[in-house]
């Protein structure tokens, strides 16, 4: 059970951490290392409390002097020591940082033609950068570390990957992540060449913004607009900018004044080298639920096509000079359905209309030759089946295929649309508003999940486009990370993904020593959440077996402990951005666990007050209310969030129905599908244990999902019948869906040789079948058998399809109905 603890109001004793000589490197990245031992070879950017120059050319973008200022104030940060910013090249320091884009910079170009950098790794390539030390490179500068980049994004990523290099987290400001100081700082040698990205335009969607990131910015931050406005978009982009992203879908619900209703907005973003786009509701970058001011029938493109397009013209007027990506087609004002039209050929009428009417002013006023305008459509909901029923998208444009708003990919693109000019790409759920229930509070999505379907996306050819739906942003932080950090170089992940991922985040914001632990907890709090999201408590199963929900809250109350105790061991500076990122989540999923899964009503209550005051101290208590309104644990006000009914009877095990009681009876055999008794791998398909994807384990799938399944690539399992007769194996899944049309979603399985049984596990969205699979978070497959004799059979699986994840293996020979099941008690065998 959750003890009570004090809340954190006050400073209490501390072990501190050894101090060792710290070597730095950035997270997933070669970018050379950065030592604080001053013996170490390389470039000094601070030494001897003297911190290296930083000079840029004057005519370089503003996005240089952007990365610049940062750097120099991570610098300070670190050592406090702040270098001095120039654009005179003249009198420089005898160490010295270069800085500046190729054909941009008059100092790189120089250093260029010299011979003194060789930039023909970079030049012509996408936000790509070099850093190397050059000797001599002007008078009076003996060495100077060069950051060039082959377009001003890719200056700005150099910069901030040496911010990150240094030690200093993205998440400084955004959670609060203080860096550990340091006399010296020496940069290791290079030269580092870095890759263009894996993906071309990475970046968030900021949505549902109504109970956290507005009220914070409008009352806390930015009373001056009462807003999320310029100031508090500086902030998003500088983060987006150390996260290695640069494209945006700003926020849009009608609490929130449109971006661009505020004119410097758009050229914030053009400051910071972000680029524009809008929600698959929102085409041709307006924000139609603030801004149509006109009678809600006029947006309607059959019966006022030339108000609705003077609308669009407008917008496209003022914004076309930037940079921007532009959302075509159309919908409803609010994400509904497109007026207009009686039939479905009448609709995909209309939308062809729309769209070659859109490319037309982007033709007029942003660039003559459209197909170089990047411009996205996304198939969402009814509009997929627009698409389906044969709308034609121009070649060049990318099609944004969307997750089924739960985490896992509705469809990708078949071979025909791999070939498309302008590729494809991905919308995302980190957070949510909608059926079958919201998870807007905490963020649960484990990496592995993450991993799983977005190297699926990428595997087949959604590589132009990845945006992330991050809800608030907080406390989305390292689900927002880890999906930009795959966007940036999908190479270095693999099925490992979310402990790798979580080892190095720790260590980079907590200090080498801690991070084992600390990535242990997180990996322990997305497995728990990942089989019932804390938003989801009150449709969560667990009565089909009674001892799983004290198990779970034993579980729960141990991570907290955990989390507990690693706070009071870290140094004082290190414990805000701890709180934000970690004790805040456990704890809080811990006790919305308790509140609704104790059999006590008064500790069910407990926990509901201490979840408020948990957040009260999130709001009022950090940094002297520098969060304030930025965290609400109770949005859209569902009822999960609200205190609970005095009256009400809490489940006991005496009380489970009569279903479950003899489902209690069945004989079962409970499986975890990465332990089988013999895989086989065949060719390209190999088997892979996925750590943290599963309900109550890992899950296995035959990798990578665009290789052919052989009939070999099978999973074996040995177990025991104590009776013969009829039996039922109902195979858990993730509740993935199939890659694209004309695919399905199918295992078979067979037992002792028998016929294959052919199961298919696909799901119909918003059906009741997929809404429960989403909530429990596994769709299970049933195959019925029978059993000559009792003794030892051996259970063979095979997938038909690719993208079936398994991740269970139940076999029954009782009345156990999948409606019984929460995730069975584990016996491997």
């Amino acid at each position: 059970m959750i003890h009570s603890y004090p809340f954190l109001t006050k400073a209490v004793s501390l072990s501190i951490l050894l101090s060792t000589l710290m070597t730095v490197r950035v997270l997933g990245d070669g970018f050379p290392s950065v030592s604080d031992n001053p013996k170490q070879p390389g470039f000094n950017l601070v030494l001897e409390q003297r911190a290296a120059d930083l000079c840029i050319d004057p005519g370089d973008a503003k996005v240089v002097k952007i990365a610049a200022d940062c750097l120099s104030g991570d610098i300070e940060r670190i050592t406090g020591m702040k270098p001095r910013i120039t654009t005179d090249p003249r009198g420089l320091s005898e160490n010295t940082v270069l800085i500046g884009t190729v054909g941009k910079s008059a100092l790189i170009d120089g250093l260029i033609q010299k011979g003194k950098l060789v930039a023909k790794g970079i030049q012509g390539k996408w936000e790509s950068f070099v850093v190397e030390t050059v000797t001599d490179p002007l008078p009076g500068v003996h060495k100077a570390l060069v950051i060039a980049g082959s377009d001003r994004r890719g200056t700005a990523f150099g910069v901030f990957s040496l911010c990150e290099a240094i030690g200093v987290s993205p998440w400084v400001w955004w959670a609060d992540v203080a860096p550990s100081h340091r006399d010296t700082l020496i940069v290791g040698p290079g030269p580092f060449v870095s890759k263009p990205p894996s993906v071309k335009y990475r970046g968030i969607f900021i949505n549902d913004e109504d109970w956290g990131l507005q009220p914070w910015a409008a009352k806390t931050f930015e009373p001056e607009t009462g807003d999320i406005g310029p100031k508090t978009y500086a902030k998003v982009f500088e983060l987006l900018l150390r996260l290695k992203a640069n494209y945006i879908w700003p926020a849009m619900h009608k609490c929130t004044k449109p971006f661009n209703q505020f004119p410097e907005n758009r050229v914030v973003a053009d400051h910071y080298a972000i680029v524009m786009g809008s929600s698959h509701a929102e085409p041709m970058l307006r924000n139609n639920v603030r801004e149509w001011t006109g009678p809600k029938e006029d947006w309607n493109y059959e019966k006022n096509p030339d108000g609705v397009k003077a609308y669009w013209e407008q917008r496209v007027r003022e914004n076309g000079a930037y940079e921007n990506s532009y959302t075509v087609g159309m919908r409803g004002i609010h994400d509904n359905s497109m007026p207009g039209g009686s039939t479905s050929a009448d609709k995909v009428a209309i939308l062809q209309r729309v769209i070659a009417d859109q490319r037309a002013m982007l033709a007029q006023y942003a660039n003559p030759k459209v197909e170089q305008v990047p411009q996205i459509f996304v198939p969402y909901k009814e509009v997929l089946l627009l698409y389906q029923n044969g709308l034609k998208v121009p070649d060049d444009v990318t099609l944004v295929w969307p997750d089924d708003n739960h985490g896992y990919l509705r469809q990708l693109s078949n071979p025909v649309e791999q070939k498309r000019s302008g590729g494809a790409g991905v919308y995302y759920h980190l957070s949510y508003w909608g059926k079958p229930e919201d998870y807007l509070w905490l963020c649960t999505v484990p990496p592995a999940l993450i991993w799983e379907e977005m190297s699926k996306a990428y595997d087949y050819g959604a590589r132009t486009v990845w945006v992330a739906n991050v809800g608030d942003i907080k406390p989305g932080e390292l689900g927002m990370e880890f999906f930009l950090r795959m966007a940036w170089d999908i190479t270095p992940w693999n099925e490992n993904a979310q402990l790798t991922f979580l080892k190095q985040w720790a260590e980079r914001d907590f200090g080498k020593e801690q991070a084992g632990e600390i990535a242990a907890i997180m990996d322990e709090y997305y497995r728990l959440n990942q089989s019932a999201k804390p938003e989801h408590m009150q449709e969560a199963k667990f009565t089909s077996n009674y001892n799983e929900i004290g198990q779970r809250l034993q579980r729960f109350s141990t991570l907290v402990a955990k989390a507990n105790s690693l706070y009071e061991k870290l140094p004082a500076e290190k414990r805000d951005g701890f709180y934000e990122m970690v004790v805040y989540p456990v704890r809080c999923s811990a006790l919305m666990n308790v509140k609704h899964l104790s059999p006590s009503l008064e500790q069910g209550q407990t926990a509901h007050e201490q979840i408020q005051a948990e957040t009260k101290y999130f709001n009022e208590g950090l940094l002297g209310g520098k969060w304030r309104y930025v965290m609400s644990a109770n949005p859209r006000d569902r009822a999960v969030y609200q205190k609970l009914n005095p009256g009400a009877k809490r489940a006991t095990e005496d009380d489970l129905p009569a279903a479950l009681a003899s489902a209690k009876n069945s004989t079962i055999s409970s499986i975890e599908a990465e332990h089988p008794t013999r895989k086989t791998d065949a060719g390209e398909a190999k088997w892979k244990v996925i750590p943290g994807l599963g309900r109550t384990g890992d899950s296995v799938a035959l990798l990578p999902t665009t290789a052919t399944i052989p009939d070999a690539a099978t999973l074996e399992y040995r177990f025991s019948a104590a009776k013969a007769g009829p039996a039922k194996v109902l195979v858990y899944c993730l509740p993935t869906h199939a890659t694209y049309p004309g695919k399905q979603l199918r295992y078979s399985t067979s037992i002792d040789g028998e016929p294959p049984k052919v199961v298919s596990i696909d799901t119909r969205e918003f059906s009741a079948e997929w809404s429960t699979n989403v909530l429990r978070a596994a769709a299970i497959g049933i195959s019925e058998h029978s059993f000559a004799s009792t003794g030892t059979h051996l259970l063979k699986i095979h997938p038909l399809d690719p993208g079936v994840v398994f991740d269970k293996i139940v076999i029954d020979q009782g009345e156990l109905k999948p409606s019984h099941l929460g995730p069975p008690e584990t016996v491997s065998r």
